[in-house]
């Protein structure tokens, strides 16, 4: 026995002098193998030395998996380190995720759902109990003893600057990161205005709530626009019916003016996103965000995340063909584009042709609901040409689900009934019926919410950046250029 014991203590200090002095130079499984075997082969029995070697090449494995975990790929796809900054800011972002969707966990509880260390926790939640984003509160016990300590993401501790743009209008609201709205304002814009004076409508709304609330801490600003977006580079390319507008470069003004972190998406991108944390896509992983208004555009979200394609171009179903022949030209360039003839423009157009007088939106709403047998055929045949293309984006992404928005899709059964039995009749095996198809629940400010979110996502992607950086300690009174 004492033999044995000896040489146990000795295969452990053989693994330590391995380890200590082959680490830096083993490459390979193999590699660290074939230079043990001096130390184990005259070590003892068989299992023994099959024990030290699972001690060592299990460290090894070990190790090389904690590598790899520490590895990401750039965009070129090669692998790139990680600094102890970027390991922390990943942790970081790990624990407030978890807290931000599973409220009332204890530490212990993150330590079991992240797989991080009991130390690493208490530290990342220290930090983040003392910048305000996430609260400590007593919870409730089962039985004995004290009571746990739970923690809450606390959505009032930042706020963001979500601004809804569009040929319209612009709606601009201080958002806090749950969602509410402090405070809101609307102007009217001028489609056919030049675009510097229409903007500056944007900017003197923004610096209006500013002013109202003075010492607010601010991390971002959202902004969602319909159109051909630029996201990467904060570039509006061009926005329909709104020809003054080209190449905007929104970022480089608004944070030039009021020095938040400012991000740029289409509106329909920015509603999914709002589904993804607020609505009906909470509890699916694939689901695509149709928007029907004057504009038809979806939002599509694969693994969770925001599919935004390349060049600033993803989810233009509006500008899918329906009839590529003798088709209306579109300002697009194509022709016989979706949004020209299901669009809410071409049904107020349609509708009243068939009443024989100028109807409003809603007057057609009230005529639908009323049961006009014109109306309805007229809403029939838009509702088929949108199932059209349902089938060809079923067809080609199979998602979970389709969430609808927007005006036009607030008429209901008229449009979405024909739609759906299109869809039933023509997608690839009847996969449409694994397809749950659902209307948004998301209020009026469902743009307003997308815009805000828009931000919250990157800054649950990133947390630790926005809270150690100069502009996410920026209170209102420092965005208000005074």
């Amino acid at each position: 026995m004492l033999l044995i014991a000896y040489r146990v203590d000795r295969f452990k200090l053989d693994c330590m002098a391995i380890q200590s002095v082959y680490k830096p130079r083993v490459d390979s499984r193999e590699q660290l193998v074939d230079r043990a075997d001096g130390c184990v082969a005259s070590s003892g029995p068989l299992r023994i030395r099959r024990a030290l070697y699972t001690g060592i090449c299990g460290n090894y494995e070990a190790e090389r998996s904690t590598r790899e975990r520490h590895m990401t790929r750039n965009r070129s796809g090669r692998r790139v380190g990680k600094n102890q900054t970027s390991i922390k800011s990943e942790n970081t972002s790990t624990i407030l995720r978890t807290i931000y969707e599973t409220s009332d966990l204890s530490r212990a509880d993150l330590v079991r759902l992240t797989g991080l260390t009991a130390p690493t926790i208490s530290r990342i939640v220290s930090f983040l109990v003392e910048q305000g984003v996430v609260t400590e509160s007593p919870g409730t016990s089962s039985g004995v003893g004290r009571k746990p300590v739970v923690l809450r993401f606390n959505g009032r501790s930042r706020y963001i600057v979500a601004i809804d743009f569009s040929w319209a209008h612009v709606r601009v609201a201080l958002m806090d990161l749950g969602g509410g709205i402090l405070d809101h304002t609307e102007r009217i814009v001028d489609a056919h205005g030049p675009i510097k004076t229409e903007f500056e409508k944007v900017l003197e709304s923004v610096q209006e709530l500013l002013n109202r609330h003075r010492g607010i801490r601010i991390i971002g600003t959202g902004f969602s626009a319909p159109g051909l977006i630029n996201s990467e580079a904060g570039v509006v390319i061009s926005v329909p019916n709104f020809p003054s507008i080209r190449n905007l470069q929104v970022r480089q003004l608004l944070q030039s003016r009021f020095g938040f972190p400012t991000f740029v998406a289409n509106d329909a991108n920015a509603e999914a996103v709002a589904e993804k944390f607020f609505g009906q896509g909470r509890d699916t992983s694939d689901f695509v965000l149709v928007h029907l208004g004057y504009g038809i555009g979806a939002g599509i979200i694969v693994g969770g995340h925001l599919y935004t394609g390349n060049f600033g171009v993803s989810g233009e179903i509006g500008h899918t063909s329906v009839d590529r022949r003798h088709g209306k030209w579109c300002d697009c360039g194509n022709r016989g584009c979706l949004e020209l003839y299901a669009g809410l423009r071409a049904i107020i157009e349609d509708c009243s042709a068939q009443a024989g007088r100028q109807l409003s939106f809603a007057e057609i709403e009230d005529l639908a609901s009323q049961g006009d047998a014109g109306i309805l055929a007229v809403l029939k045949e838009k509702g088929e040409l949108v199932g059209y293309i349902m089938v060809n984006l079923v067809n080609t992404l199979a998602p979970q689900r389709i969430i609808f928005t927007g005006q036009v899709a607030a008429l209901g059964a008229p449009i979405l009934e024909p739609m759906k039995r299109v869809m039933a009749q023509r997608c690839f095996y009847h996969v449409a019926d694994e397809v749950s198809v659902t209307v948004s629940s998301l209020s009026v400010n469902s743009s307003l919410l997308g815009a805000m979110t828009v931000v919250l996502d990157v800054f649950l992607e990133s947390p630790y950046d926005f809270l150690t950086s100069r502009a996410g300690r920026h209170s209102a009174a420092a965005g208000t250029g005074a």
